[in-house]
């Protein structure tokens, strides 16, 4: 793989520092990289924790790269002892001889803890890797392999490419599923904000809907108060139309009788 230069460096800063404040998963943000510069996303993960490292001990190589250093953690690396990872190889050779795949066997010896998980499948993976890599001497008196160790190690190849598709994707898998989670952690939190204002508009109603009732009640109110004073009104004046009309009977009467 190509060196890095500063401007992908200041830029794969750039963007942890924008997947951060989003509060995506760092994972996502090394992926994204890797597509854009054609690099694996695992290259960029390691270059990116191995940088931190290394600037938090040499502030002239952060002021040339203009990094604050202090939105960026240092990976924290618990190493393993030489018993751990015999232990480690020996229980995932058992998961896997009962049917687990790899990523499954290190979920389970996890107890379903995804940090954990990663770090115990990159350390058995490092284990298979160096034992691959171990030179095996063959005899020297046999010229030419039988058909059947053709067979065998034709077998043994066609295993390696189906395990190593297999991991491969598992690996899409499980940071698809990490996005997937982040996603739901994102509408979960917008659900319960939704929800207060929701709770906050009803409480609203049924003040408005109070306040609509006691505001009806003091109209019936005045509404029932001036009809007794009009009907009030209207009887005093019956009555004065009423006394009038008897005393003008009673003058006419009068005169009538001295006449």
């Amino acid at each position: 793989m190509w060196m890095w230069n500063d401007d992908e460096t200041k830029e794969l800063f750039n963007v942890v520092e924008e997947f951060k404040q989003k509060k995506l998963p760092l994972s996502k943000a090394f992926y994204y990289f890797a597509n854009k510069y054609n690099r694996k996303p695992n290259s960029v993960r390691n270059y990116y924790y191995k940088l931190v490292k290394e600037l938090c001990c040499n502030a002239e190589k952060r002021l040339a790269l203009n990094i604050d250093i202090g939105s960026h953690n240092p990976l924290k690396v618990k190493n393993f002892t030489d018993v751990e990872t015999k232990e480690l190889s020996t229980k995932v050779k058992e998961l896997l001889n009962k049917g687990y795949s790899v990523r499954s066997a290190c979920c389970t010896l996890a107890n379903g803890d995804a940090k954990e998980m990663l770090r115990l499948q990159n350390k058995y993976r490092n284990v298979e890797k160096e034992e691959r890599c171990k030179i095996v001497t063959m005899s020297p008196k046999k010229k030419m392999l039988s058909d059947a160790e053709i067979n065998s190690l034709f077998m043994g190849l066609v295993r390696l490419i189906k395990k190593s598709a297999m991991e491969q994707a598992e690996d899409k898998i499980f940071a698809e599923v990490e996005d997937a989670n982040a996603s739901l952690r994102s509408v979960m939190v917008e659900l319960v904000k939704k929800q207060k204002e929701l709770e906050l508009l009803k409480k609203n109603f049924e003040i408005l809907k109070n306040e609509k009732l006691l505001i009806k009640e003091e109209l019936n109110r005045l509404r029932s108060y001036k009809a007794k004073d009009l009907s009030k009104s209207m009887k005093g004046e019956k009555m004065s139309s009423l006394k009038a009309f008897v005393e003008k009977v009673d003058q006419q009467k009068k005169v009538k009788r001295t006449n």
